[in-house]
């Protein structure tokens, strides 16, 4: 195969990925179904608090809705880093394993399985939002990198705030690169998972440039279904509202509002980011395939960002606990053709540690 049909099959792969790993889909799915539910609980509830306060003071109803949205924010953000991460590492570990030619469950075993390998190599949740937080830092400090170069470019006023749309842009589909380093430090098996992480990113800096199309390509995309999934709630809840009589039209309207916002990004996290995750995940694996990491490379990191400065500060501690080198690893491993699976090995796909997530 071509390198041109080599890259062109990734978003193929990335699909086929997705249907090897559908119990864990289902339980992505479910938890975000089940975190709308309790959103429209929640809005309900204060929205009938709003309207029967605003009868008194006006202005309190806003209030109340302000607050809903705050506390609701809040709750979100709790949840994602204390639950949600968990779930989605499950699905990176298990959506690498399967890219990897290695035997993975197929039926509700798989979830446990996928658990096992997070809280093997993470042990707890704190130190993979920690190790996700470092490596967002490092790669967001080495593609800004670039845009200071570009300021010291006599250029237009609008060619510049141009540059800065597209550097926003790209700083929202960075989390994407997080993800598929973190799936980079699930691949090498290392009890050190700092120092793989270190070495996936400089893995990234030699072969940003597809990576980072591929992460732009599906952040737009993700934005085109974000907007259909808005759409979709929010007509029948502008309908639901106008029947509701000029006294609720208001307090529903806002509700409605709020509920499509929420909703619409609820299934885009549910059933569109598993897929832009995918992609990541294939493209990024595809493209460091063989590839060592270059000491010249991790020398510019070091210089540039704080973060992967403090990442090998971590990787070195965790060495030296282990008892182990913070060293340049082998090559990258190389993954399975897609549709295939290597023969299982007892000892390397099943994760040490027990069956308790």
């Amino acid at each position: 195969m071509s390198q041109m049909q080599s890259k062109g099959s990734y978003m193929k792969e990335a699909v086929s990925l997705l249907g090897a790993t559908v119990p864990l889909l289902g339980l992505n799915a479910a938890v975000y179904a089940g975190f709308f539910l309790v959103a429209v609980i929640w809005f309900a509830i204060w929205g009938a608090i709003a309207f029967f306060v605003s009868k008194l003071v006006p202005i309190a109803g806003v209030i109340c809705v302000i607050f809903a949205m705050g506390a609701g924010g809040f709750a979100w953000r709790m949840a994602r880093r204390y639950l949600l991460y968990m779930v989605k590492g499950a699905h990176i570990a298990a959506m690498t394993e399967v890219l990897l030619g290695r035997d993975v469950p197929k039926g509700p075993g798989q979830i446990q399985y996928a658990r096992d390998i997070v809280t093997t190599y993470f042990k707890d949740v704190s130190v993979l939002f920690g190790l996700d937080a470092l490596i967002n830092g490092t790669v967001k400090a080495f593609t800004n990198t670039f845009v200071r170069i570009i300021n010291f470019i006599p250029l237009p006023g609008d060619f510049r705030k141009l540059i800065r749309i597209v550097q926003g842009i790209i700083n929202r589909s960075l989390s994407y690169v997080d993800e598929a380093i973190l799936s980079y430090a699930i691949a090498q098996r290392e009890e050190n998972v700092w120092n793989s992480a270190r070495h996936g990113i400089v893995l990234y800096g030699q072969s940003y440039k597809p990576i980072l199309f591929t992460t732009l390509k599906a952040w737009l995309l993700g934005k085109v279904f974000g907007v259909i999934f808005f759409i979709m709630i929010i007509v029948p809840g502008l309908f639901i509202s106008s029947l509701l009589g000029p006294e609720w039209e208001s307090i529903a309207f806002m509700i409605a509002l709020v509920l499509a916002v929420v909703g619409g990004r609820l299934l885009e996290l549910a059933f569109y980011e598993p897929f832009a995750l995918a992609y990541t995940i294939v493209t990024y694996h595809r493209e460091i395939a063989g590839k060592q990491p270059d000491p010249e490379w991790d020398r510019k990191l070091q210089s540039a960002s704080e973060a992967f400065r403090n990442l090998i500060g971590k990787a070195k501690e965790a060495g030296l606990k282990a008892g182990d080198q913070v060293s340049l690893p082998a090559p990258a491993p190389a993954t399975a053709p897609a549709g295939m699976q290597q023969p299982a090995d007892p000892q390397k796909t099943n994760p040490p540690g027990g069956a308790n997530w």
